[in-house]
């Protein structure tokens, strides 16, 4: 079944095989319906019609026993494009003189074309004679019903492909077995002269990266092909074996490793705690008075006698900042002022002629002078 796109192919098949015709999607590839008509087992090959995916039409040909093109009857500006695709199919060595089945679709629709203006546009006679097949046109509407009720043109335009087909279905047979197998023969062909193109295309190139060595002076590797290298496509549970076994090899040496570096943690961290206890008993040695350095004699011994005990083989000792760090200068003292007795401020005495002269009164204290 072909046709353009949205010419109500895919409706057509789903309303024969009894389902709602109604919300179909467009095809994208193609659809396989399998069904039975009447005392028919029929097998449906529905091909999407879009410009882009007509060209794999051509790849069913061989096995198809009739056509069935369903047309557009109300596009009326892409008929032409329908009678260019209508007659491209027919002129085809494997589908001429195959009987076809013109379904003039969507007669619902205002300005549909009729069946005399569509086979008058198509030049169906001509072409029909031209590739001698034998045709037949319906003019239906798909929506209208689905099942038992499929419009009766279309009921009745496929019985007749299917009884033209039953009528000459030895010859028929015969001409599709020999299609199929010439076109497996082709397939098969192409297959091999894609592997030469492939092949001549990399002896090519590499000839052209070894030139290109050559001139710059570097060494090119060639991989030459081993004819005993091993399948890789492998069973997937060897596969999962040999995984398996790989990583328990792997824990297996990484454990002792481990180990170690715990061990090393370990003994950094007993050599750190015991250079910071050792730290904080210098500075409570540096903080202890007079009075209690006497009465802590003996811990301090004990202290000692444990750190000396320690092994220093890999111990580096901290940097303290204290001794690292200059001692600035103690500053003079200030002077002490207090409980003492201030010096004499000396009193400058002007000159003034109403002034007594003090050195020359008699009493000082008790004379009567301003």
């Amino acid at each position: 079944m072909v046709g353009l796109d949205n010419a109500g192919k895919t409706a057509t098949v789903r309303g024969i095989q009894g389902e709602s015709p109604l919300d179909v999607a467009p095809t994208v590839g193609f659809s396989k319906v399998d069904l039975k008509q009447g005392k028919f087992e029929v097998t449906i090959f529905d091909l999407g019609g879009g410009k882009r995916i007509r060209g794999i039409w051509k790849n069913y040909y061989s096995e198809s026993y009739g056509v069935v093109f369903v047309v557009d009857s109300s596009d009326v500006q892409r008929i032409q494009e329908t009678s260019d695709t209508m007659a491209e199919v027919l002129r085809h060595p494997r589908i001429a003189g195959k009987p076809v089945l013109v379904l003039a679709n969507k007669q619902d629709r205002d300005g549909a074309l009729a069946e005399a203006d569509i086979i008058e546009s198509l030049s169906l006679e001509k072409l029909v004679n031209e590739n001698k097949c034998l045709c037949q046109i319906e003019p239906c509407s798909a929506v209208l019903g689905y099942g038992k009720k499929v419009d009766k043109s279309i009921k009745n335009g496929l019985n007749w492909l299917l009884n033209n087909i039953a009528k000459d279905y030895e010859a028929i047979s015969e001409r599709v077995q020999k299609d199929t197998a010439d076109q497996r023969a082709q397939e098969e062909q192409d297959k091999k002269e894609r592997a030469e193109r492939v092949r001549r295309i990399r002896e090519e190139r590499d000839r052209q990266e070894r030139e290109e060595g050559e001139r710059e002076g570097r060494v090119v590797n060639e991989m030459e092909p081993d004819d005993n290298m091993a399948n890789p496509f492998q069973p997937i549970n060897n596969v999962i074996t040999e995984n398996d076994s790989r990583l328990k090899k792997e824990i297996e040496m990484l454990r002792p490793r481990e180990e170690g570096h715990q061990r090393n943690t370990q003994d950094q961290t007993d050599l750190q705690d015991e250079a910071e206890e050792e730290e904080q008993e210098d500075e409570e040695s540096e903080r202890q008075t007079p009075e209690s350095s006497e009465s802590g004699a003996v811990d301090q011994a004990k202290k000692k006698t444990r750190i000396l005990r320690l092994k220093r083989k890999h111990r580096v000792d901290p940097l303290r900042v204290e001794e690292a760090a200059p001692k600035s200068p103690t500053p003079p003292p200030l002077p002490d002022f207090y409980g003492k007795p201030l010096p004499p401020v000396a009193i400058r005495q002007r000159p003034n002629s109403d002034t007594h002269d003090l050195g020359q009164c008699s009493d000082v204290h008790g004379c009567n002078c301003p």
